[in-house]
């Protein structure tokens, strides 16, 4: 294998038992074709991670953001899986120069090629399932793709909790709403952040794996006990 892989998993977040499963999912077909030695390319294991991370995203959002409506978390987890979007995302961990492309390939740009990035980081997923069932693959989603899904939460229309308290607070004569991150807990790959919202001379804790998510789960609580009193001002 090309070297390299232990800096990939360490960009993913997660150390495979089975180094061959690694090694598959990073397999081109042009490198299957051109090469006896290897009996399998990443196109089942692609197949597999596209249905695990669309499993993933779903389950995060309906978990994690009670706010969202069933229009709203589709529309999430359509830009988050979307092709341009997986390509960049394998693009930042360096996933380009850890493909086994055929010699026609690579020599034709293949390794910065948008589709094969994205389908190979969609098999590295797969590959993770097989190695370590839903705990990996769930490693990897908090490591790789949750960042990306919070940027979304608070830029792609779906709804802002911590604007809207800030906008109640401040309509109703109050200060802008103070977020202070109370604890850390866990292993650097597994962080838990605790986090207090203060808002309209009152506060709430809430807990996740980033601050910012764990800001967000704040300010829906806040939300929860506040909008009541909307409807009466």
């Amino acid at each position: 294998m090309k070297p390299g892989p232990r800096r990939l998993e360490q960009a993913i977040g997660y150390r495979f038992r089975k180094r061959a499963h690694l090694r598959l999912a990073l397999t081109h077909p042009s490198y299957r074709y051109e090469n006896s030695d290897a009996q399998d390319d990443n196109q089942r294991l692609e197949f597999l991670g596209d249905a695990v991370l669309s499993l993933t995203t779903a389950e995060h959002l309906y978990n994690s953001c009670p706010d969202l409506r069933e229009g709203d978390m589709s529309k999430l987890r359509s830009h988050l899986t979307e092709d341009r979007k997986l390509a960049g995302i394998a693009a930042e961990l360096g996933l380009s120069s850890e493909l086994l492309l055929g010699r026609g390939e690579a020599g034709s740009g293949g390794a910065d090629r948008a589709s094969n990035l994205a389908d190979a980081l969609e098999a590295v997923l797969g590959a993770a399932w097989l190695d370590g069932g839903m705990r990996a693959v769930r490693k990897i989603f908090g490591k790789v793709f949750l960042p990306e899904l919070e940027i979304l939460l608070n830029s792609n229309g779906a709804p802002n909790p911590k604007g809207t308290l800030q906008e109640f607070a401040q309509r109703n004569g109050f200060p802008v709403p103070t977020y202070e991150t109370l604890a850390e807990s866990g292993p650097d790959h597994d962080r838990i952040f605790t986090v207090e919202v203060t808002a309209c001379s009152k506060s709430w804790r809430a807990e996740a794996g980033s601050k910012r998510e764990a800001e967000r789960l704040a300010a829906v609580q806040a939300l929860e006990e506040l909008v009541p009193d909307i409807g009466n001002n």
